[in-house]
Parts: structure tokens; C-alpha cells; sequence
């Protein structure tokens, strides 16, 4: 009698084991399928589902489903940088094609006539003005790309030595002069008599000047000042405008790579010069901030006060 219940029970232990490695091959089936199935087209956003109540095939679908989740979010993240960057090439196109129109137009002018079309020598003048003022744009824009190419595949080396950035900006001021006159921009300078030596190199300080000057010369609405801060570890320069060109919205947005607002490309540009500025001062061990200043006295969304902050570590002789 004890051996029958003996059987009995081996054979009702071996009947669940057998039940339950049934039911677990057929779950690893339907799970495979789903799987499959995912696999054709990650943009349904699926997910795995349990076709059994097991607690080590719930922990291995919820491994999956991590895994799927971040699958699902890269490509969409994927989907979003390749519209950006088809936007960007939109733009690039735009830049380049706007000044090389205006030149080719002309020569097409001059080639057509067979002479000088223009009734005297003023009108021709005025006219080889506006050529070379294009064409000096088309240089700067390229100048842009390829600065921005070499930095961002870390081939612009650059050679530090002690730099007077004081004697530099002035430097650059003045022969920016017309740039910040053209643009009605009320300047103060307050820089000191003396030389503010830090470990750099003079291009790349006359690059990142310039192309600040030029953001003040594209958005500021009327005035600019430009002020030094001396501090033990650190030298700082600010550069201070008024604007009502950008919104707050736009400011966390400047240092992105061709970030340019719509109704700000007619001024002209990449949205590449403070990309570059930011990545030049990184490369002598500086930093490149934007900030609002607190208490503009102007709440108004319209009329911002905008501060670059040059922060670099001063020339230890």
C-alpha cells in the first residue's frame, strides 16, 4: 500500500514538473514571437508581455522591456539630432547661397553688358563695394565651418604663451570700429592701462573677441560696455548689451551649434561664432558663460540685459 502512495505521489510530482516545463517552453515560444515580431518594427514602441505568472520569467521580461525602452528612446533621440541635422544643412545652404547669389548676379550683370552697365563711376563703385562686402561674408562663413569642423574633431592645437588679453581687445575695438558703428551701438570700454597677462594664444583671442563684438553688433538694440573683474585665480571679462533681438527662452540655446532664430538669419551668420568662442576658451582652460543679470530694472521680456563672461585663469610668471 505505502509503495502505490509512494507512486501515486512520484507520478503526481513528475505530472506538475511536467505541466510546468510545458508551460514554460510554450512562454519562451510566444515570448520569442513577440519578440520577433518587435524586432520588425521598433516604431510601434511594443513592449513584452508575461504569458505566464513566473517570478524569474517576469525578471527576465522586465530586463527586456529595459532594454527595448532604451532602444525605443535612442532611436527616437536618433530621429530628432537627424531632422536637426537636416535643419542645419537647410541653414548652411541658406547662408551660402544668399551672399554667392548677390556676387554671381553681378558678374552675370557685368558679363551680359559687354561694358560697365552703369552711368558713372560712382554707381560702379557702390556696386564693387557691395561685391566685396558679400564676398568677404561668404570668407567669414567658411571660415566659420572649417574653424568649427577642426575644433570639434580636436585638430586645433593651440600653442599657449603669455597673452596681454587687455592690449588684445583694444586691439580688436579698434579695428572693429566700423562693425559696432554701423550697428548704433553706444560703446564703453573699461579696460585697464596695464597689461592682464594669461596663458593663451593671440588668434584665438582675437577670434573670440571678435565673434562677441559681432553677436553685440547683430542683437544689441543700443549700447555695449565691456569691464574687467580681477580676482585671485581668475581674470574676467564682460561683455554687457541690451537686446530685444533674444528671448529668454533663447539664452540656455546660444552656445548650440548653429542655434539662430528664425527672424534673426536675415542679420546674417552661422550660429556657429559662439559655438567656436566657447570651444577656443575651453582650449586655454578658460570658460565661456551667458547670464541675465539680476535686477535689469526692465521686466519686460523684450528688453533684456545679456552678460558674456570670459573667465580665464591668470599668467603665473
Amino acid at each position: 500500500m505505502l509503495y502505490f502512495c509512494l507512486l501515486a505521489f512520484t507520478a503526481l510530482i513528475g505530472g506538475y514538473f511536467t505541466f510546468q516545463y510545458i508551460a514554460l517552453i510554450r512562454a519562451i515560444d510566444r515570448i520569442t514571437s513577440d519578440m520577433n515580431d518587435i524586432r520588425q518594427d521598433l516604431t510601434q514602441n511594443q513592449m513584452l508581455h508575461l504569458p505566464l505568472p513566473d517570478r524569474h520569467l517576469r525578471g527576465l521580461l522586465c530586463a527586456f522591456n529595459s532594454l527595448l525602452e532604451e532602444i525605443q528612446k535612442e532611436r527616437q533621440n536618433y530621429e530628432k539630432r537627424e531632422q536637426r541635422f537636416k535643419k542645419e544643412i537647410e541653414n548652411i545652404s541658406h547662408d551660402l547661397r544668399t551672399p554667392l547669389t548677390v556676387i554671381l548676379g553681378y558678374l552675370k550683370l557685368f558679363k551680359k553688358s559687354g561694358e560697365r552697365p552703369f552711368s558713372d563711376n560712382t554707381d560702379f563703385s557702390e556696386t564693387l563695394c557691395i561685391v566685396e562686402q558679400k564676398a568677404e561674408t561668404l570668407k567669414q562663413l567658411i571660415e566659420q565651418f572649417y574653424d568649427y569642423s577642426r575644433l570639434n574633431a580636436g585638430d586645433y592645437e593651440l600653442t599657449l604663451a603669455p597673452v596681454d588679453v587687455s592690449r588684445r581687445l583694444r586691439e580688436t575695438l579698434a579695428g572693429n570700429s566700423r562693425l559696432l558703428e554701423q550697428a548704433g551701438l553706444k560703446i564703453t570700454a573699461e579696460l585697464p592701462d596695464y597689461p592682464l597677462w594669461v596663458a593663451g594664444e593671440e588668434a584665438a583671442f582675437d577670434r573670440i573677441f571678435f565673434n562677441l563684438l559681432q553677436n553685440a553688433a547683430r542683437y544689441a538694440k543700443s549700447w555695449l560696455k565691456i569691464e574687467v573683474k580681477e580676482q585671485k585665480e581668475t581674470l574676467s571679462l564682460l561683455f554687457t548689451n541690451d537686446t530685444e533681438a533674444l528671448s529668454r527662452s533663447d539664452i540656455s540655446h546660444l552656445f548650440e551649434r548653429f542655434y539662430m532664430q528664425d527672424r534673426s538669419r536675415s542679420r546674417g551668420g552661422t550660429g556657429l561664432g559662439l559655438t567656436i568662442a566657447k570651444a577656443l576658451a575651453e582650449e586655454m582652460n578658460g570658460s565661456l558663460l551667458i547670464k541675465l543679470p539680476e535686477d535689469t530694472g526692465n521686466s519686460k521680456e523684450e528688453n533684456l540685459i545679456v552678460c558674456f563672461e570670459l573667465c580665464l585663469p591668470p599668467y603665473r610668471i
